[in-house]
């Protein structure tokens, strides 16, 4: 087994990564909100043939850039609009990004500092997460983690690199926005102040490598702007990314500890025994940054620019800060390349729990948060004339289940308020409304409702003569007239 892991380390680790991030995945259900709507969007992507302008119920959706869409669309084209397909984009990009580290780690510290940056990163909870989930992120790992690191080898070995760097940048700017260059770039430029090797700016191919960053990047940009003008750039850089800076999307999450929590959580097991051995190296004074490797400062001060970057915008996602388990693996691996067998071991009993939770666990929860049940009940009936509406809280994955339109039931005289149009969030409520008086006495409705929903409007509907009542396993009601 070992000469067969010396001799083909990429396959097993492939191997290995691909079977832990795709087992059991066949029986977890798309969640609300952002995977079924970057699954809706890239659904309605192949059957409207249209792969540059993003859409979500027939509306033009600006939340996000292309690229992970095109990934997911592709799948979807390939193997049908299935779970599997959905699942698999991820799962591909988390292992590819399992192995670049380990490329990386090998290339700069040798073999065994290699396998352990691969097995942290590839154990720590939040990569297993993210890479069975229908989100952007492990793309944008993959991308942000090659843009540092070739600038890295592109500063230590061969100047070259450096364009690869612009590349794997513009790449991270497809996926999720200007952060795919501001932050590998901010990390690099105070990573040259660090050392005052001011001389070095002049040989990053600055005008060269912006050039092939604008070509890549302006030819979707540039497309997307010509075809959609200020609509596309009110909503994507005003509300997706100015708006998402200064105004908290969800503000129960912007404290102090939020991110520290993040780390425990997401780099977990890891998270708990490294800064415990980190503070009795510095206690024994064994750390200096200054007396560290050149890899290792960039490596610090690339995750010290995405943790203060995300501390100080308003909104704060539980996965924005996963670009920095590049460094943190890595760093890790370096400190415990002494017990690699122990680390080994550790990563072999994760899997063995991850999997057991991806079987047990995921199912349960990922099903309470989907509208999976109610979407495959709709899919199953005949709803030719019929009105399709949903009361209370609207599930787009109910949507993608079911392949049929859905209207958002609220009162007449707040609709106009929910609709986009302004520097505010309701720029994601693109989802076709109707009033709910103009439901109450049509006889041609379908009323999707949760079963233990006690409002007024759903009390009164459900009161009604000639209803009829669909229980549907979970959660949901189906009322019929």
């Amino acid at each position: 087994m070992k000469k067969f892991l010396r001799a083909h380390p990429y396959l097993a680790l492939f191997a290995f990564t691909m079977i832990l991030y795709l087992f059991a995945n066949q029986f977890l259900a798309v969640t609300d909100t952002a995977e079924s709507n970057y699954a809706l969007t890239a659904k309605e992507m192949v059957l409207s043939g249209d792969w540059i302008s993003p859409q979500i119920y027939g509306n033009y959706w600006y939340d996000k850039p292309i690229f992970y869409y095109w990934e997911l669309a592709a799948s979807f084209a390939l193997f049908g609009f299935n779970e599997m397909a959905a699942w698999l984009p991820a799962a591909i990009l988390g292992s590819l990004s399992v192995l670049f580290t380990f490329w990386f780690a090998r290339k700069v510290y040798g073999e065994k500092v290699g396998w352990l940056s691969a097995l942290i990163l590839g154990t720590s909870a939040e990569c297993w997460v993210l890479s069975k989930a229908i989100i952007t992120d492990t793309t944008l790992f993959l991308f942000m983690s090659a843009a540092i690191a070739f600038f890295y080898l592109g500063y230590r070995s061969n100047r070259k690199y450096y364009f690869l760097c612009y590349v794997f940048a513009a790449l991270a700017t497809l996926t999720k926005g200007p952060i795919g260059i501001a932050l590998p770039g901010l990390a690099g430029l105070l990573f040259l102040i660090y050392k005052k090797d001011f001389r070095e700016m002049a040989h990053v191919h600055l005008f060269s490598g912006l050039l092939i960053f604008l070509i890549l990047t302006g030819a979707w940009y540039g497309t997307m702007c010509y075809l959609h003008g200020s609509d596309f750039i009110l909503n994507f850089i005003g509300v997706h990314h100015v708006l998402r800076a200064t105004v908290p999307e969800h503000p129960s999450h912007n404290t102090w500890y939020f991110y520290i929590l993040v780390f425990l959580v997401g780099f977990f097991p890891w998270s708990f025994f490294a800064p415990v051995s980190l503070f009795k190296r510095w206690r024994r004074k064994e750390i200096d940054l200054r007396n560290s490797s050149k890899c290792a400062q960039l490596l610090v001060i690339y995750a010290a620019v995405i943790l203060i970057f995300f501390q100080l915008a308003a909104t704060k996602y539980t996965t924005y800060t996963f670009p920095a388990l590049f460094s943190l693996s890595i760093l890790t691996a370096v400190m415990y390349k002494d017990i690699s067998i122990r680390i080994e071991k550790s990563a072999l009993a994760l899997s063995a729990l991850y999997c057991a939770l991806a079987l047990c666990v995921a199912p349960t929860i990922m099903l309470g948060r989907s509208g999976k049940e109610v979407g495959t009940a709709l899919a199953h009936m005949d709803t030719e004339g019929k009105t399709i509406a949903s009361v209370g809280e609207y599930r787009t994955s109910t949507v993608f289940y079911s392949g049929k339109t859905i209207y958002r039931a609220e009162e007449a005289d707040q609709i106009d308020n929910l609709k986009p149009g302004h520097l505010d969030w309701n720029a994601k409520n693109v989802m076709p409304f109707i009033a709910k008086e103009e439901i109450e006495n049509n006889p041609n409705v379908i009323l999707i409702t949760k079963d233990n929903d006690q409002s007024d409007f759903v009390v009164a509907y459900r009161d009604a003569e000639n209803l009829v009542k669909i229980n549907v396993p979970g959660q949901y009601e189906l009322l019929l007239r």
